[in-house]
């Protein structure tokens, strides 16, 4: 009997973190050096976006503050004491919660926006949340009466085809933004709203089940890219397809940074080390039990497996492929990764990643949420301990970022959702 459940399972594509739906093959892979690609650009578009409206300036939490004890013991003149210092805990304030969640103690949980299925976020230097939808808009959102809700919602640009990734060139207003098969630029000089100048810096990017993915200015200052695999598991003709890659944000040159990973949707820098980690979505045509989902620690010229290594194999060609530092469920969906490096939640939730857990429309039974990963350096690389942050009932988290404020902001895929969540009220 379970030889005839596996076999219907096989019938069945998996889908995890993408929602193409292609017939997988397999095949040998090989990896060569890929084509450069040289920036272009289009005409400038009619910006319609309204003025921005200010942003709202954040409030910092208490900070844990030690108290020294006043009592001083009466001792004999040969001997001093100094008696230890007593903390202050940190406070559980109250709490606001609009949906049924499973969070610490002490957070909040609200909607911030009803928005159409947000896929990615990005703040600007002033603190405005620009959001991307499945729908290819950029919106952006304010919260001019800081309340924890946002109160206008401006479309910024639209027209793009299935945006995944966001990002703001540091000191710049440039927004840096990857759809499907390139990576353009909205050119904002002023900060007025309106887009001065659209730049298509990368274009043929391969996509098929997958597409390129997040994108993340390094400390070096260049940008990075997740590209996924065309296929579910085959040999790709573009050498390009399952890496990540390093693109100079002027020029749109650059070359393959790592390879051998199916879906790497979420890339980000940890502040503390300045190392690259990136989650990959393993392939779908193994039965519902195999490959775990992976958290990476990425390195230029490493391998990490795909399509014939995975779940840290050690044989059969996969001695020298780059093992996983941590794993999620298998196909479970681990896309977006941030790591908090703001002090507005208690200090034991400070300095590590978050990672959305965006789930699988074909093992519905499956948890959905934003995993805890805490890393602990270990020779040259890292090991992590992984828990639940934050779950709730019939979410899809896909989009994840810190704000300047201190709080955390997740898109909700199927629910068409921006939540905000912080520590005590909104």
């Amino acid at each position: 009997r379970r030889r005839h459940i596996y076999a219907l399972l096989l019938i069945l594509l998996w889908v995890a973190g993408c929602n193409q739906n292609e017939a997988p093959t397999v095949a040998p892979a090989t990896a060569t050096t890929p084509p450069t690609t040289v920036a272009q650009v289009t005409d400038t578009p009619t910006a319609t976006s309204p003025a921005p409206v200010d942003s709202p300036t954040a409030t910092a939490l208490p900070t844990d503050t030690p108290v020294p004890d006043t009592a001083t013991p009466t001792l004999p003149p040969t001997a001093t004491f100094t008696p230890s210092p007593t903390y202050t805990p940190w406070p559980v304030p109250q709490v606001v919660r609009d949906v049924a969640v499973n969070l610490p103690a002490g957070f909040s949980f609200v909607t911030y926006a009803e928005l159409y299925r947000p896929t990615a976020f990005a703040f600007d230097d002033s603190g405005r949340l620009f959001v991307a939808s499945f729908d290819g808009t950029i919106h952006i959102l304010l919260d001019n009466d800081q309340n924890g809700r946002a109160d206008l919602d401006t479309i910024y640009y639209s027209g793009f085809s299935t945006p995944l990734g966001l990002a703001f060139r540091p000191g710049t207003h440039d927004l840096y933004v990857s759809d499907q098969g390139r990576i353009t630029i909205l050119k904002d000089a002023d900060g007025d709203s309106v887009v001065d100048e659209l730049v298509t810096l990368v274009q043929n990017l391969p996509y098929g089940r997958h597409q390129n993915d997040d994108l993340v200015f390094g400390p070096d200052g260049w940008l990075y890219i997740g590209v996924g695999s065309t296929c579910d598991a085959c040999e790709e003709e573009d050498p390009r397809s399952a890496t990540i890659m390093r693109i100079d944000p002027d020029t749109g040159m650059g070359a393959v940074y790592a390879t051998g990973m199916r879906n790497p949707f979420g890339l980000a820098f940890d502040p503390a080390s300045g190392a690259l980690f990136a989650t990959d979505n393993g392939r779908d045509d193994l039965g519902p039990d195999e490959p775990q989902e992976e958290f990476n620690h990425i390195r230029q010229g490493y391998d990490y497996g795909f399509p014939y290594c995975w779940d840290n194999m050690t044989e059969g060609g996969c001695e020298n492929s780059s093992p996983a530092i941590g794993f999620f469920t298998a196909h479970s969906s681990a896309n977006n990764v941030v790591f908090y490096e703001q002090t507005e939640f208690p200090p034991n939730f400070q300095g590590d990643a978050y990672v959305t857990i965006f789930g699988s429309w074909v093992v519905p039974d499956l948890p959905t949420g934003i995993m805890r990963v805490s890393l602990t350096p270990a020779g040259d690389s890292f090991t992590t301990q992984m828990a639940w942050f934050a779950t709730w009932e019939g979410g899809m988290p896909l989009g994840l970022v810190v704000g300047p404020d201190g709080a955390m902001y997740v898109g909700d895929y199927i629910n068409n959702r921006v939540y905000r969540i912080s520590y005590g009220f909104p």
